[in-house]
């Protein structure tokens, strides 16, 4: 075993090879394992059901909100998953996983010492952090977050294989820049324009020589561009059109995502406590890897002990000492790395800082941008939005601390990296499945199974399997078929038009005004997102075909905190209460976050001809159109 590779001496290395390398390694799997075995656990009916309806039937849609492509994108592997929700859980997992997992492995192969064997542990125990993507569980289902990130991902993949030597890799690695460059267009243009400086002032910077490859991938993200519009427009025009209308639907429904509002500074929300925790942290690991070589069985010891309470946080879900659930605020994914990088400046008079090398330094700070690029355009603020892609910081830690590699400390430095990495992975997606947002609470209390489209089933709490039956029940005695359309005015329940195998009309998600909890959005003020819901509902079916909105049924919630306006948005297409009938009605499952009343909704069924109702939305959009005509500027 080489120098780099060991802690030392005598029984070291025995402990590093046999026991915390491997013992690293069981966290590791132990973390995906738990996440993917709870794919087919819980349902949230608001953004999940967005998502779904998105993916299942992508062209059904001349708009998109927000605008994303993501569903065309993810609608082919949902096909081939025959619609499994379960089944697209674990590849969306999965396929994040694996890219975290080559990249942290390109990264540590470019900048340190260290053999494969070593590197294919400790990459994987780092990339574990890429899992934190999921704090919100809702987003185990695909959607424009997840492929943004799983973009940026091979993006920096490509940039690091295209500095490897061989021209396989290079031919590969540009390639590759180019699919993720298009994959973050189709996801969120605003993340694939930012992303395509970062790599300008990547190549620039570090490899002017590259230009001619760069162009090369820009070449390949335009030719996909192209083939993508004409797919799903029959065009640049018809693409270009799209994107505008959608940005324009962003700005009437009020979710800040005007450039105006767009480039921002956003105050980090920490507190005391989590302050503390990323401060203990950070000091430990220093210690752990900066103590001299003769005095190393201490931390080893202590990591594993490390690996071992985070084995029990991953099973269990609870800190073994106080059996709580342990709490992370995403705030601390971004501390940890800044008090680790600001206390290695200090040892051995700014040895790490005097020894950076310029692929270190320019790896470092891409990395330490990339998650503010992911953020970018986004109405949350931008911390808690970056958090969710903290691998990213991670990584820039690794970039930052490579000078170590040359003192022979590679290990010795990676692998409480990888340990802490492992631990604040286990604290946060355990929090997650403990207390899911807008689910009940504890995924691993849910017994009840439900049926889903597909022939796929969910495990959920047994309350909102009760309500899924009724809805179900009601709604097919009632007359519902398959792909029957469906005007959602409950605002908050896209996912039950999918349970319903019903057709949304308008956008996957006819999204009402949400109060929303400022905490859980990381926003230190209080916020009303989507004040123009009802505006965007109405331009949004304007949209649709008369003859579909003749025969739709409705959903409402009249009582529920996020209902769309009933009579003016069935007024935009000539329709009435008294056109419709109420067939079922059902209360809208109990979740403890932002949820917790019940709430009726009804199933309404039109009873007008369908020849008199498609005449009545052609004359109220006619009306529409003279009065928006005559309106003053």
């Amino acid at each position: 075993m080489s120098k780099d590779n060991c802690f030392g001496k005598g029984t070291l290395p025995v402990l590093l090879d046999l026991i915390l390398l491997p013992l690293s390694a069981v966290t590791t799997a132990i973390l995906f394992a738990r996440l993917v075995y709870y794919s087919n656990y819980g349902l949230r009916l608001s953004s999940e059901g967005f998502y779904l309806n998105s993916i299942a039937n992508p062209f059904a849609y001349a708009i998109n909100s927000p605008p994303s492509l993501f569903g065309f994108v993810y609608h082919w592997p949902y096909r081939w998953a025959g619609g499994d929700i379960a089944v697209l859980r674990m590849e969306n997992v999965t396929l994040t996983m694996a890219l975290g997992w080559i990249l942290s492995f390109l990264v540590i192969r470019r900048l340190w010492t260290v053999g494969w064997p070593h590197a294919a542990v400790l990459s994987a125990g780092i990339a574990s952090l890429a899992l934190v993507a999921f704090h919100l569980l809702s987003a185990r289902t695909p959607n424009y977050n997840t492929l943004a990130y799983q973009s940026l991902l091979m993006v920096m993949i490509g940039l690091l294989l295209g500095d490897r030597p061989g021209r396989d890799y290079q031919v590969i690695g540009w390639i590759l820049v180019g699919v993720g460059g298009w994959f973050c267009f189709m996801a969120k243009p605003t993340t694939a324009a930012a992303s395509a400086l970062l790599v300008a002032f990547y190549v620039v910077v570090l490899r002017r020589k590259w230009l001619l490859p760069m162009l090369g991938a820009a070449l390949v993200a335009l030719a996909l561009l192209i083939v993508t519009a004409y797919a799903i427009d029959g065009g640049i025009t018809g693409l270009v059109t799209r994107m505008i209308n959608s940005a324009d639907l962003e700005v009437l429904l009020g979710a800040r995502h005007e450039v105006s509002f767009m480039f921002r500074i956003d105050y980090l929300a920490i507190n005391r406590g989590q302050l503390t925790i990323a401060l203990l942290a950070a000091i430990a690991l220093l210690l752990s890897i900066l103590i001299e070589s003769t005095h190393k069985l201490l931390p080893s010891l202590a990591i594993a002990a490390a690996l071992i309470v985070t084995i029990v946080i991953a099973l269990l879900g609870v800190d073994p000492i106080s059996a709580d659930p342990i709490s992370i605020e995403l705030s601390t994914l971004f501390l940890v790395p800044v008090f680790i990088c600001l206390g290695a400046t200090f040892y051995r008079e700014g040895l790490v800082l005097r020894s950076q090398t310029p692929a270190s330094v320019v790896l470092a700070l891409t990395f330490l941008m990339l998650p503010h690029v992911f953020a970018l355009g986004s109405g949350l603020n931008y911390w808690f939005a970056g958090a969710k892609v903290a691998l990213f910081w991670m990584l820039a830690v690794v970039a930052f601390l490579s000078p170590l590699a040359q003192q022979g400390r590679s290990v010795v430095t990676l692998l409480p990296l990888t340990v802490l990495s492992q631990l604040l992975t286990a604290s946060v997606i355990n929090a997650a499945i403990l207390r899911p947002w807008g689910q009940t609470k504890n995924l691993s209390g849910y017994t009840a199974v439900t049926p889903m489209p597909g022939g796929a089933k969910l495990v959920v709490s047994q309350s909102f399997r009760d309500y899924l039956a009724t809805a179900r029940t009601q709604a097919r005695a009632a007359g519902l078929e398959v792909g029957t359309p469906v005007v959602d005015l409950s605002g908050s329940s896209p996912g039950l038009l999918f349970v319903l195998e019903a057709r949304a009309l308008g956008l996957p998600w006819l999204v009402g005004q949400w109060e929303s909890n400022a905490a859980h959005y990381g926003q230190p003020w209080p916020v009303v997102p989507y004040p123009g819901s009802n505006a965007a509902a109405v331009e949004a079916l304007g949209l649709e075909n008369c003859a579909d909105l003749a025969k739709a049924w409705v959903l409402i919630e009249p009582e529920g905190p996020h209902h769309l306006d009933q009579a003016s948005v069935m007024a935009s297409f000539g329709a009435r209460e008294a056109n419709y009938v109420a067939v079922a009605t059902f209360e809208a499952p109990i979740n403890d976050e932002d949820d917790p009343d019940a709430y009726r909704q009804s199933l309404l069924k039109p009873v007008r001809p369908a020849a008199l109702a498609e005449q009545s939305c052609r004359e109220a959009r006619q009306q529409r159109a003279t009065s928006e005509k005559w309106r003053p500027s």
